[in-house]
């Protein structure tokens, strides 16, 4: 009888170390995804203005969520800058220029949208003076 019921928890152990490893190991494939720097007053490119766009990850928080800074990027002369990283994370896509702001949100805290392989994303400056 005892030497069954240690079986059976030998089972259930060996059962749920699989599990935990198997599902540990889920990888993806990276995505390249595009980020335009558009003006919202005139709803066309920001050419040879080489703002800095900040992409930070989403990270743990039961209330809260967090974002850590993962990459720094520049755009260049004709506005956009091309990403690669994880699909499956949540992303924040902070731009900043002299002078203006703008930012998208790609997370399940903000979003249902997961970002796709070749995307186009189109962050829209806001000027500070003009606030």
């Amino acid at each position: 009888m005892k030497s069954n019921v240690f079986k059976a928890i030998k089972l259930i152990c060996v059962f749920i170390f699989a599990l935990l490893i198997f599902n540990c190991n889920k990888k993806s494939d990276p995505i390249t995804i595009t980020i335009h720097s558009i003006d919202s007053k005139t709803k066309l490119p920001r050419l040879n203005t080489f703002d800095t766009i900040e992409v930070r990850k989403e990270g743990f928080g039961f209330i809260k969520k967090t974002f850590k800074k993962v990459a720094e990027y520049t755009t260049d002369s004709t506005g956009s800058v091309k990403i690669k990283f994880d699909g499956t994370e949540g992303y924040n896509f902070l731009l900043r220029g002299p002078n203006v702001y703008g930012s998208a949100e790609f997370s399940e805290a903000f979003t249902k949208e997961k970002l796709k392989d070749g995307q186009e994303v189109n962050i829209e400056v806001i000027s500070l003076d003009d606030r």
